[in-house]
């Protein structure tokens, strides 16, 4: 092999060398923008923010969900195929409107507001046995049915004019099922109740009449009372007067009576004139201006 043959090989080597690097380069770029890619697709399901006041349950691919350990706030890295279940496990109500009958089978709408919260405890028996649905799925249902046993055996005013704690507290110690199913049911509010306008003006109509009633009731009461009040007052003055007229005779009334004559003549603003004398021996008493 000449001079000039070896330079062309080595020339040859070089541009194949150059060829294949670049080749190298381009796949390594390729492979890294696929990898960014990836990443980028991947990335919810890699990286994984827990805010506060909720909590995650892990379920793993191979092995299935995590019943020992529940994630609490900040970030989390798992592998993609796996997958994170985020819970908001703070104190929460919903409101949800339902339609009842009460005794006698007329319908009534009730509003109710559920105030509930996962148990953190048993946030993985909670996944695993109802699921993220569990609102859904056990409390509004369960809720219901309390609500609709109860309801049934109230007429319609009797719902609409008793305190409505009585349905609440009715609801909130029969809502065991919930608890068992790992939800805790901190209350049950009865936000509003709709009677049918033909049901709703009757009953007002009987609730005015009642007051009516009521108020007359009152000022009956009034009267029987004032009445005892002056029979009272004159049975004491009747029994003042006998009293007094058992002390009085006529030198007790004379001797009164010098004595008020007394009181006048001294008097700095009266002028009397004295006239013989009454039919009582007394001075007769004239005042100025007469």
């Amino acid at each position: 092999m000449t001079l000039d043959d070896e330079d062309e090989f080595e020339e040859y080597e070089e541009a194949l060398g150059g060829e294949r690097r670049r080749r190298f380069q381009l796949y390594g770029l390729i492979l890294l923008i696929g990898v960014g890619v990836v990443l980028a697709l991947l990335w919810s399901r890699i990286v994984i923010t827990i805010e506060s006041g909720e909590a995650g349950v892990l379920y793993r691919w191979v092995s299935g969900t995590e019943m020992n350990q529940i994630y609490g706030e900040g970030l989390h890295i798992i592998w993609p195929w796996n997958r994170m279940y985020v819970y908001n496990v703070r104190l929460q109500t919903k409101e949800r409107n339902y339609t009842m009958l009460t005794q006698g089978g007329l319908p009534i709408d009730l509003q109710i507001a559920v105030r509930y919260q996962p148990d953190l405890r048993l946030l993985p028996l909670l996944h695993v046995t109802v699921g993220p649905e569990y609102l859904n799925k056990i409390v509004f249902p369960e809720t219901e049915a309390v609500l609709r046993r109860a309801v049934g055996q109230y007429t319609p005013e009797q719902v609409y004019t008793s305190k409505r704690g009585f349905l609440e507290s009715i609801v909130v110690s029969s809502l065991t099922n919930v608890e068992d199913r790992y939800v805790i049911v901190d209350d049950v509010l009865v936000r509003s109740v709709e009677l049918p306008p033909a049901v709703r003006l009757a009953v007002e109509r009987k609730l005015t009449l009642s007051e009516e009633q009521k108020a007359y009731e009152y000022r009956i009461g009034i009267e029987r009372k004032e009445a005892e009040r002056k029979e009272i007052e004159a049975d004491g003055i009747m029994r003042y007067q006998n009293t007094i007229k058992k002390s009085l005779n006529e030198d007790l009334l004379r001797w009164q009576g010098v004595q008020a004559t007394k009181q006048l003549a001294t008097s700095p603003n009266s002028k009397t004139v004295v006239i013989g004398s009454g039919k009582d021996g007394l001075p007769l008493i004239l005042g100025g201006d007469r």
